[in-house]
């Protein structure tokens, strides 16, 4: 089988965002089992040997629309058995019997403020893009509800995932006892990850216990105003913003963490989760689409649906005072992660379903 992976940014091992790690383990799952997988990206380093094509399109809002257009005009998808695209909008001008798209999520423009008006343009793209569309690829029940009740995607064409982890490299060390209660969160700074709302919680909790400290990796549209949120609430000592952080040392900031927080009101499958998981910590989530897929709630962490932040900081006071929480969550976590994540059982399920599919088409 020949696959080609449509995406707007591939330059392993940085990865920008939870999607391209996935599609780098999904690709390298797949080249195990012997299948030819390329790569088109416009965020890239061209490389034609390795299967990596570079699609020289400017950063306009739609992108994946426009990376559709320059390759119908001038990339030959012809020898492919299986086009691949991250999101839904991306099968437009694709072949329906051989794309199958995996929609993270649905309605997600986050340009620059001048642009948000192109996401009142997503949802009639998308319902287009999927009609007769052979068969896609979701990780929550969202987005799985969204397609079947609002896009009229019928259910037996959509093939319900869930995200895997590498848990050899994301593991738990030997931890020194620590001086510090560090909470670490992760991702883009935008709107629906609400990394104001933690902010906020923090500065109620570390007005309890001082030696607190709040670690936030990424970057984005809303750093000057997280940072103006900080320096506001006069935390600015315990508050850091590392930036945009490689695996090495994202790695290292999992295990030196106390607990992870993601505040999102909603998200597809964060790697971060799973990562953090891994590496045997606590979880504290928002009530976004597959947390309670991701987390066992009072087992391996908790999912806070208020907004007040005094609620989030009453639970960060909780496993501030009862520190056996955090080894007895971590371990469940970790055991978690390892029973129900796995990239070679997820790599398996997609390609069979892709041959279902072809095998579908070549018998109609």
């Amino acid at each position: 089988m020949k696959v080609a992976i449509i995406t707007g940014y591939w330059n392993p091992p940085n990865f920008k965002g939870g999607i391209s790690r996935v599609i780098f383990e999904l690709r390298n799952e797949w080249q195990k089992m012997g299948q030819t997988v390329d790569i088109y990206a416009t965020n890239t380093v061209h490389n034609e040997k390795e299967g990596i094509f570079r699609v020289p399109i400017p950063p306009f809002p739609l992108q994946g629309l426009w990376i559709n257009l320059y390759m119908l005009l001038f990339s030959s998808l012809d020898k492919y058995s299986v086009l691949f695209p991250q999101s839904a909008f991306q099968c437009l001008f694709l072949d329906k019997k051989r794309c199958i798209p995996f929609i993270h999520t649905l309605y997600n423009v986050e340009h620059l403020v001048p642009w948000r008006f192109w996401k009142y343009a997503i949802a009639p793209l998308e319902k287009y893009a999927l009609r007769n569309i052979r068969g896609c690829i979701a990780l929550d029940d969202k987005t799985i509800n969204t397609l079947k009740n609002e896009l009229h995607v019928p259910k037996d064409k959509i093939l319900q995932v869930n995200n895997g982890v590498d848990y050899s490299l994301f593991c738990p060390a030997p931890r020194e006892t620590q001086k510090d209660f560090v909470i670490l969160s992760a991702g883009r700074f935008i709107p629906r990850k609400r990394f104001d709302l933690l902010i906020k919680a923090f500065a109620l909790f570390v007005d309890l216990h001082g030696e607190a400290k709040l670690v936030i990796a990424g970057d984005g549209e809303l750093r000057s105003d997280l940072h103006g949120l900080v320096h506001h609430l006069h935390i600015e000592g315990k508050v850091l913003f590392p930036g945009m952080v490689d695996e090495h040392n994202m790695l290292k900031l999992y295990r030196s963490a106390s607990i992870f927080v993601l505040p999102s009101i909603s998200e597809g499958m964060p790697m971060v989760v799973l990562e953090a998981q891994a590496c045997a910590l606590p979880v504290v989530l928002g009530d976004f689409e597959s947390a309670h897929d991701l987390a066992i709630e009072g087992e391996t962490g908790y999912i806070v649906r208020d907004t007040d932040p005094e609620a989030w900081a009453q639970v960060f006071i909780r496993f501030y005072e009862e520190p056996f929480l955090l080894k007895t969550f971590g371990e469940r976590a970790r055991n978690h992660i390892e029973s129900k994540f796995r990239w070679p059982a997820v790599a398996k399920k997609i390609i069979n379903y892709f041959q279902d599919i072809l095998d579908g088409v070549s018998n109609s």
